[in-house]
């Protein structure tokens, strides 16, 4: 999943899909400066990940954000650093 998270094309996909969740390719892709193949491809690396849910439904392709794995990683890693740090600069 980090890995998915870790490329820009990758995150603006998720951006917009936060913006505007339930997307077909063409409009989550238009004017993102990348090959057609190269979108394909993001966006499957972001659905093996399960950060995004894909129906199809005949040529239709629609993504969908899946905020679950997101969360874990708030809570399992942000939060508990956050926290770590807080106790930091409190002190003991």
């Amino acid at each position: 999943m980090f890995f998915a998270l870790s490329d820009v094309t990758r995150r603006r996909l998720l951006d917009r899909l936060l913006d505007e969740d339930g997307q077909r390719q063409s409009q989550l892709t238009a004017g993102l400066n990348v090959s057609r193949q190269a979108a394909v491809k993001h966006l499957e690396i972001l659905e093996q990940a399960r950060l995004v849910t894909v129906d199809r439904a005949g040529r239709a392709v629609v993504y969908r954000l899946n905020r679950f794995p997101l969360r874990t990683i708030k809570s399992t890693w942000i939060d508990r650093f956050t926290e770590h740090r807080v106790r930091i600069d409190c002190g003991p």
